[in-house]
This record gives structure tokens, C-alpha cells and sequence, in this order.
């Protein structure tokens, strides 16, 4: 059964929509002002409000209490009034609500709008669902000998209740890892809740792990959200030490309080934290505290970066590439040739991230293999643009490739005067050439 709160301060009114709604088979509530319209949500959930702009003896009208509402919760807002104009009619859509109703209503004016709110919040409800249905749309690639063993290893941890930290640089996957872990869990039936700790205001990190509870309306935090799921702290080494110590005590005790509340919740779900950081050595700069270090460093995972697992390369293009290809509807090409033949020698920095994006630019742009693209690090074409942005060994790379191609140039490619030229052994310049993807079937 439906249950709808109605917050009129017109008995009269607030009596005839219950009848209304009652022989419609709903459960009604009623509140005359915002005291007891926020004791209500506090208590009960509600499928559906019905909310009179004007209440006397309030202290929140009700655009007021809409507000409020829409800070916490997404129940579909009716909003009534005996003095309605367009321009309150725009104000209350704009700040959240699903219709509106000027006084006086029929019985199927109300019962219209009440059924196409509830419809239309069950259809985006279904929508959240299949979006989370969808965190195991994914793959997790590889098959070098360091990808094998993290695979083994979450195998072994994933059904346990162990905490795990996950290691590795910006894009070598650290979410994916914890997917992984979290789809191989007991917990794998409730939510996959992800935050950055890095990105979190320090002010509002307690408020948005623990949730609010003030005297108006009660708000979830990522712990209760994350509840019989997993709750992922990414860049876990960025939480302020006044966090950190809260957050020991509630793996410690295993519940919380919300902010502002001294009512406790009982801890349950999974933690797994991650960071490009390493841990200890902010415990020895005193940034982290080492008795949550301990806790949280359960088992330690390690992603290695791309340049270390190009083993993976192909079976990572080839992945990325039906995605795009398919999301963008233009006919597969192979781009292997390509995206392998421009980054030879390349460091990777941005890792598993750059790689799809730089396969993901070239589907859009279209880009072929026959010389047309743009120039990169690895064209024969030097320039201070693209180099002052790489390390030190890409850059010498580049410099010794072009440094090397125009030398063979200049003695028209004889292997021998060139090597003198240089102050090379012979041998020894083929075999920089071949190391660098340079053809040397000139002269000797």
C-alpha cells in the first residue's frame, strides 16, 4: 500500500484529500506545519507528499520545507495552493517539485498527478537499479604474470571480510580491482559505493561519511548508503587526521553516529581503500595515523603500470576498441598497428586511462594508419612543444631516434660513415637502430 503524507494546515482540506486518497486504497498521514511534517519524514518513509504553499503558525512555508526535503531525499513533491500564480508555479518546479496544483481540485486532477509522480519516481528508481546492476559491466584485462596474480588474489581475499588497500599510479585500475573484489564477495548483492577522499571539502568529509541528523531531517551517509556493499575510499591518504581518528574508532567499534546525533548504526559493509601514495611513508611524515594504517593495510594489492604489463597491450586496445567502435556505430577497424606503431618506446604516464582515451580519440576523429594523423613523440618531427612535457628517458629517446635519422640522412644511408661520423662501432649502431624501429638497409 502507497503511503502519502499530507502537510496542509486547512483540516478541512487536509480531511477531504485523505478521503479522497484513502478510497483510492493509500495510507495517508497528515502534518498542519513543518514541526510535525519533518517529525514524520524522520519517522516513516513516504511513497508521495502533498505540500500547501501557505501553512500559518510554521516555521517553514512550504517552498521552504520542499528545500529542505530536496537536500535529503528525491520522494516525488505535490505542491498546492489556493493562491497560485505561474511565476510560483516555475519557482516550485524549479526547486524540485514534481507537479503543481492550484486550489480548488477535482478528486482526478489530484489522483492524475499523484499516479504520474509515483510512475515517473518508480521508472528513474528502476533506472538506479539497472545502473547498479551494471558496476560488473566490465572486464578486468590481462593476462601478463603480475595482472594473473592479482587475479589469484582476489579469488582468495574477495570472499572474506579482510580490508584491502589497493597501490598503484593514476589509471592503473585501482576501481577496477575493487570492483573485482566487491563482485567476488559476499557482498556483491548490495551497493558498490565509490568516493575520493581527495576531492571531499575537509569541513564536510565527516558529514558525508557519517550523514546529518539535525532537528529538521535525517540525511544517510556513504557508511549507511554502502550498507551489506562495499564502501571504496580511493586516495584514502588525503582524509584530514581528525577523520582518520574517527574512522579507527568506527572499524574499531564497528558502528557510527551521524553528525549530530547520538544514536548508533551498526557497521556493515566492506571497506576497501586505495592510494597512489604509499601509506607508510606518509605514517613516517606523521600525515597518517599507523594504528589506522594497520587497519585498513589488511591485504595489500600492488597495480603495476602500464609500461610494465605491455603484454596486456594488445588485449587492452582490442577491448577499448569494441567499446568505442560500438558506441560510436562506425564499422571495427584493427587499431593495434596503430596506436602500437605511434607509442613505440612510450612511457605510458597516464597508464590504462590514457591509453583508452588516446583509442577513444582516434574512433572519433578517424584516424588512419596511413601517415595522415597528427604528428606525436614518435614522428620524426622534433619539437619543443612536445617534448618539455615528457620525462627525461622519453625525451632522449626521441632525440637519439631523430638525432640518428638524420645523420643516416646526411651520409645517404651508409651504415659505416655514419658510425665513424658518430663514434660508434658499427655493430653497436645497429643495434641502437633496431632499437629505436630505424630500418638501416643503407649502405655499409
Amino acid at each position: 500500500m502507497r503511503n502519502i503524507l499530507i502537510i496542509d494546515d486547512e483540516i478541512d482540506i487536509a480531511k477531504n484529500i485523505k478521503a479522497i486518497l484513502e478510497d483510492e486504497n493509500f495510507s495517508t498521514s497528515t502534518a498542519v506545519d513543518s514541526t510535525e511534517a519533518f517529525s514524520q519524514l524522520n519517522k516513516y518513509k513516504f511513497d508521495l507528499i502533498i505540500l500547501d504553499v501557505w501553512l500559518d503558525n510554521s516555521e517553514y512555508d512550504g517552498l521552504q520545507i520542499l528545500e529542505k526535503i530536496r537536500k535529503n531525499q528525491n520522494t516525488p513533491v505535490i505542491i498546492i495552493s489556493g493562491h497560485g500564480n505561474i511565476d510560483m508555479a516555475v519557482k516550485a518546479i524549479k526547486q524540485g517539485a514534481d507537479e503543481f496544483i492550484e486550489k480548488p481540485f477535482t478528486s482526478e486532477r489530484l489522483l492524475l498527478s499523484i499516479n504520474r509522480s509515483i510512475e515517473l519516481y518508480e521508472i528513474k528508481s528502476e533506472n538506479e537499479k539497472l545502473k547498479h546492476r551494471n558496476i560488473f559491466n566490465y572486464q578486468f584485462i590481462g593476462n601478463s604474470n603480475s595482472i594473473l596474480k592479482i587475479k589469484q588474489s582476489i579469488k582468495k581475499i574477495g570472499p572474506t571480510s579482510s580490508r584491502v588497500m589497493i597501490y598503484g599510479e593514476s589509471g592503473t585500475g585501482k576501481d577496477i580491482v575493487a570492483r573485482e573484489i566487491h563482485k567476488n564477495s559476499s557482498y556483491n548483492s548490495g551497493p558498490f559505493v565509490a568516493i575520493n577522499a581527495a576531492l571531499m571539502e575537509p569541513s564536510n568529509i565527516e558529514k558525508e561519511l557519517f550523514g546529518i541528523q539535525d532537528n529538521l531531517i535525517s540525511n544517510d551517509g556513504y557508511l549507511e548508503k554502502a550498507s551489506n556493499g562495499t564502501l571504496f575510499i580511493d586516495e584514502v591518504g588525503e582524509m584530514p587526521l581528525q577523520t582518520q581518528a574517527k574512522i579507527l574508532r568506527v572499524l574499531t567499534d564497528k558502528q557510527f553516529s551521524k553528525v549530530g546525533s547520538n544514536q548508533t548504526i551498526d557497521l556493515n559493509c566492506r571497506i576497501i581503500c586505495s592510494s597512489i601514495k604509499n601509506l607508510q611513508n606518509l605514517v613516517d611524515e606523521g600525515s597518517f595515523r599507523k594504528d589506522l594504517f594497520h587497519r585498513l593495510n589488511v591485504v595489500a594489492i600492488e597495480l603495476p603500470n602500464l609500461i610494465e604489463r605491455l603484454e596486456d597491450l594488445d588485449s587492452l586496445i582490442d577491448y577499448f576498441s569494441h567499446i568505442f567502435f560500438n558506441e560510436n556505430k562506425v564499422p571495427y577497424i584493427d587499431l593495434k598497428p596503430i596506436i602500437k606503431s605511434k607509442y613505440t618506446s612510450y612511457e605510458w604516464p597516464g597508464n590504462i586511462r590514457e591509453l583508452r582515451n588516446i583509442i577513444e580519440r582516434h574512433i572519433i576523429l578517424g584516424e588512419k594508419s596511413d601517415g595522415t594523423h597528427e604528428k606525436n613523440i614518435n614522428n620524426n618531427e622534433l619539437t619543443d612543444q612536445n617534448v618539455i612535457s615528457l620525462p627525461l628517458k622519453n625525451a632522449r629517446k626521441i632525440f637519439e631516434k631523430n638525432y640518428l635519422q638524420s645523420q643516416i640522412n646526411r651520409f645517404d644511408g651508409n651504415i659505416s660513415k655514419t658510425a665513424a661520423f658518430i663514434g660508434m662501432e658499427r655493430s653497436a649502431l645497429h643495434r641502437k637502430l633496431k632499437q629505436l624501429g630505424i630500418t638501416d638497409e643503407g649502405k655499409e
